[in-house]
């Protein structure tokens, strides 16, 4: 809804709120609660669409920053694993001459 569109329903809603009596005629009332309502729906559309085109801008960023963290987690996995079987055969050595002893 544009601007100009904006203030036209506004301002009819302002002309059926000053002639309309809400308590007798509830349709009126229905109609101009529609209105806002509906006004309102529309401008968190837009928010919504706004918001989400600024995340689309920075997912790339996110994205990268993601893999190389994964990257990095995958290095210290893989050491992590070297340690684990060079401390295996540490113990293997170990336990090897206590036999021994």
């Amino acid at each position: 809804m544009t601007d100009m569109e904006k203030k036209v329903m506004l301002r009819l809603c302002a002309k059926v709120i000053q002639y309309a009596d809400f308590e007798t005629d509830r349709q009126a009332k229905r109609l101009v609660n529609w209105v806002i309502l509906d006004n309102q729906r529309k401008q968190n559309n837009n928010e919504i669409c706004s918001l989400m085109a600024e995340y689309k801008k920075g997912e790339p960023e996110r994205r990268e920053s993601i893999r190389e963290a994964l990257e990095r987690g995958k290095e210290i996995c893989g050491r992590r694993d070297e340690l684990y079987e060079s401390q295996q055969k540490v113990k293997h050595k170990l336990w090897k001459l206590e036999r021994e002893i």
